[in-house]
């Protein structure tokens, strides 16, 4: 079995693993040094865990709690729907392919060529999944850890360790998700590979440019930021 494609296929896989890889890394890095949302929102989680310690009740935490988890379970759900749309979809590219060929601007593309794109797209919902399934586990861990803070007048060393604790992994969890966000930007640029390869390499840069606004520069973090002052 022979895969065809052409240069500009090679150099669109090429582009988006570059900015797949390299934007995570550029982020990691980079929230490290100035402003981002990941840092501005660090400091209000370990501040709300703090304020736990104090509350005389702490059924709002955990309904906040909750709806965090929510989000994440949701977006697990909705992943394991599109990987099983997309299983079904490579299970019948050759039917498929005329319809996917028949698009505007859609440029003709082997089997083989087909199956390695709905591979491409299998692989970051995969992905997306594991990051929102472990998300979901963390947020968990969070409750419990919620839940076995003494009361407000009995708080000792060991409750605001695990309230500490707590905020950590509340930060974790919150990284997680944005990966499994992440993923779904990308997965839209990926579909643009099935109209051809020129489109693909475009929207993969406009995605990565987003990304980097929203993180960086955005209005919200700008909001945001004024917490910190």
């Amino acid at each position: 079995m022979t895969l065809t494609y052409t240069h500009f296929d090679l150099a669109a896989v090429l582009i988006f693993a570059l900015c797949w890889f390299g934007y995570a890394w550029f982020a990691a890095r980079r929230s490290t040094g100035r402003h981002s949302l990941l840092n501005v929102m660090n400091p209000l989680r370990e501040r709300w865990l703090e304020q736990t310690l104090v509350r005389e009740n702490r059924i709002v935490d955990s309904s906040l709690t909750a709806n965090l988890m929510h989000s994440a379970t949701f977006f697990s759900s909705t992943t394991v729907l599109v990987l099983g749309g997309l299983l079904a979809l490579f299970g019948s590219v050759e039917k498929s392919a005329d319809i996917l060929q028949n698009l505007p601007f859609a440029q003709r593309s082997s089997q083989q060529l087909l199956e390695a794109k709905v591979v491409l797209l299998i692989l970051l919902f995969v992905y997306a999944l594991v990051k929102f399934t472990w998300s979901v586990r963390q947020f968990n861990f969070v409750t419990i850890l919620i839940g076995s803070l003494s009361p407000k007048d009995k708080i000792s060393d060991q409750d605001r360790a695990a309230a500490k604790a707590a905020s950590g992994i509340l930060k974790l969890a919150g990284e997680n998700f944005g990966q499994g966000m992440r993923s779904y930007y990308f997965a839209a640029a990926a579909l643009m590979w099935f109209v051809q390869p020129l489109f693909f390499i475009a929207t993969t840069l406009v995605v990565t440019f987003m990304l980097y606004r929203m993180e960086f520069h955005s209005r919200t973090l700008d909001v945001l930021s004024e917490t910190r002052q």
